[in-house]
């Protein structure tokens, strides 16, 4: 079968329109996706793809680019596993560089080793280059969200210990201390994460969500709880209600003396007090072993073997100053 060759403008004709056909169809999927996100990285690799379908990009450039890109796969699924499980990877920022850099040199040697030195490639090569950096990105994302909810977790902790050690609620410059601090370590761990072509860092939303957290500590579970075992605290320690004038009060006890035969040489005594603390009670249990000595109070010749004496004390006491209890 003998195929003819038409002019040379004629067969690029015919080979270009099936192709716009199929970038009718991504532009207009490109439009839908643009109306929800404008500047999302698949409408932009949309585009960019539609582009080089457009200029007639030569198949061998995309099988070159979907050789390159499985070539990096399994990197790229290693760390995106491990910022999934809350991971960051060591210098990740330099490695993900890298990373770019050397897929898009391997990809123009591997344009011009199988298509020649002067071929050209540059829709496929920039498709290449935006699926990567989306990918790149999305697994810094991820491992900057871990790096805040460990700063969030840590300042909750510290402040919480800083209330505790003071027994009370903390100032401004304390709560503003302890957020600098966290932001200037938020500051440093990105900074290894950070790709060359990642301009913001989520800096601000990292700032604002631990600014929410440092003023807003009072209000938390763990504060309330403190909160309300301080003032409890403050309720025991604080004095009675005294009224202006005397007050006397009077307490009740008793005396309990054992005296068995002896000349006196051996003695045991014990007082105790009990009742309650504001107004207590006294208790006294004595041994004297005196039974042989003349008692001379009562004029006997021997003591009584038991004596018991009641007792009653009396406290007098004088308030002329208001009650403050602050």
């Amino acid at each position: 079968m003998e195929l003819k060759r038409g002019p040379r403008g004629h067969g690029r004709a015919k080979r270009l329109q099936p192709l716009s056909a199929v970038t009718a169809l991504v532009l207009g999927a490109v439009a839908v996706l643009s109306l929800r996100e404008p500047s999302s990285w698949a409408a932009r690799s949309a585009l960019i793809a539609a582009a080089g379908e457009e200029e007639g990009t030569n198949p061998s450039c995309e099988t070159i680019r979907f050789e390159e890109k499985k070539a990096v796969e399994p990197r790229l699924r290693n760390w995106e596993k491990a910022a999934a499980e809350g991971r960051t990877l060591l210098g990740y920022g330099t490695k993900a560089s890298k990373l770019l850099n050397k897929t898009l040199d391997s990809y123009d040697k591997a344009v011009r080793a199988k298509l020649g030195e002067g071929s050209s490639c540059e829709g496929s090569r920039e498709v290449l280059d935006h699926e990567l950096q989306q990918q790149l990105h999305s697994i810094f994302l991820m491992q900057r969200s871990t790096i805040e909810q460990v700063l969030y977790q840590r300042l909750k902790k510290d402040l919480l210990r800083k209330m505790r050690r003071k027994k009370r609620e903390l100032n401004v410059k304390e709560k503003l201390r302890l957020l600098h601090g966290a932001m200037n370590d938020y500051d440093s761990q990105v900074k290894e994460l950070l790709p060359y072509f990642v301009e913001n860092t989520e800096r601000d939303r990292a700032e604002k969500r631990l600014s929410e957290l440092q003023w807003g500590i009072g209000d938390t579970p763990e504060a309330k709880e403190m909160q309300q075992r301080w003032k409890m605290e403050r309720m025991r320690r604080m004095p009675m209600r005294q009224s202006k004038g005397i007050s006397v009060s009077l307490s009740p006890g008793m005396r309990l003396m054992f005296r068995p035969s002896g000349f006196g040489n051996f003695q045991v005594y014990s007082r105790r007090q009990v009742g309650p603390m504001h107004n207590p009670n006294e208790v006294s249990i004595g041994l004297h072993n005196d039974g042989k000595v003349i008692d001379v109070y009562n004029k006997k010749p021997t003591p009584p073997l038991i004596k018991f004496q009641p007792t009653i004390g009396i406290d007098v006491s004088a308030s002329w100053l208001p009650y403050d209890p602050t």
